[in-house]
């Protein structure tokens, strides 16, 4: 197995699906994953293709989740959480660096990367509701709820906020298990500043 370089002591213990290994469905599967990316299958992928089923059903969550009233990189800080929260070292990296690509300023990185406030108040807000729809496992007050319509966030978006949650438990948990190799393009340049793990 390959060395997980974020950990530095843990070996990727669940290997990937290599595209063109002889099963017609996965390396289907993985062709329009390395369209997305490029011409690369992100190792996190090639995990997901040991069951067809589930790489499959993370892949069709991410074409409808494309379609959201939250905005792509509202979509990010969810993720983002998500990751810290489930202490994901791949995810971590991967979607700071997807934030970092959408042009989220380098403090509010760090920030998000460590529970602290973001400096834009909408993305504050999608941060403050992912934090509590986690802590709470989705049971807000009525009052809750009414504060966040009231402050911009509406009910169809607090559901795409749970939506996005699901979608990212399942690779973090899946990339915890498999102790999954970061990617180098997906290494964000700044985790020497993490605070998180």
């Amino acid at each position: 197995m390959t060395k997980n370089n974020d950990s530095g002591d843990e070996r990727q213990l669940i290997p990937g699906y290599e595209p063109g290994g002889g099963d017609p469905a996965k390396d289907e599967a993985l062709k329009a994953i390395s369209r997305m990316f490029g011409g690369m299958v992100p190792n996190f992928h090639k995990v997901l293709a040991n069951s067809t089923a589930v790489v499959s059903a993370f892949e069709s969550m991410r074409r409808i989740l494309q379609d959201t009233e939250l905005r792509p990189v509202e979509r990010e800080i969810v993720a983002v959480e998500v990751s810290r929260r489930t202490r994901c070292h791949y995810c971590l990296a991967a979607h700071s660096t997807f934030a970092a690509r959408m042009k989220m300023d380098t403090d509010d990185i760090d920030a998000l990367r460590n529970g602290r406030p973001l400096s834009d108040p909408r993305q504050a807000l999608v941060q403050r509701a992912t934090m509590k729809l986690w802590e709470t496992q989705g049971r807000l007050s009525e009052d809750a709820i009414a504060e966040f319509n009231e402050s911009g966030l509406s009910t169809p978006e607090l559901l795409e906020i749970i939506a996005v949650i699901g979608w990212y438990v399942l690779s973090t948990l899946t990339n915890n298990l498999a102790r999954t190799e970061i990617d180098e393009s997906f290494r964000y340049r700044a985790m020497a500043t993490d605070r998180s793990s």
